[in-house]
């Protein structure tokens, strides 16, 4: 079954998606912690919209193989977000940002185990 988007594109969006994150949240002083909640919300959104993806692709996938290849692609996405992520736990340490870290975690742990179910 083919594609319009393949797993190569869902990789390329999300790193456009964090470079543009890390330019927003560079000019934020580490001090206010209301415009980095609006960011890491808005990071977070962006993450969901990536996994809604796969799990249209990986349920319109035919061979468990490549269903694995989407929840593997999903991971790597998920690892990105997580290190941007933690390194904002330690920028900016009053503002709560390990809540969205967490999130991620359990997004990366779910896809995680969806890849190993599909190998």
């Amino acid at each position: 079954m083919t594609h319009c988007l393949a797993d190569i594109d869902l990789l390329e969006v999300s790193k456009e998606g964090l470079a543009s994150f890390e330019r927003r949240i560079a000019a934020i002083p580490p001090d206010l912690c209301a415009p980095f909640h609006e960011e890491a919300r808005q990071l977070e959104t962006e993450l969901l919209t990536a996994y809604r993806f796969v799990v249209l692709a990986a349920k319109k996938e035919d061979e468990l193989d490549k269903v694995a290849r989407w929840w593997a692609v999903m991971v790597q996405v998920c690892d990105e977000y997580a290190k941007r992520l933690n390194q904002l736990t330690r920028s900016h340490p009053t503002c709560g940002a390990e809540l969205y870290y967490d999130h991620v975690l359990d997004l990366r742990s779910k896809c995680l185990r969806l890849q190993k179910m599909h190998c």
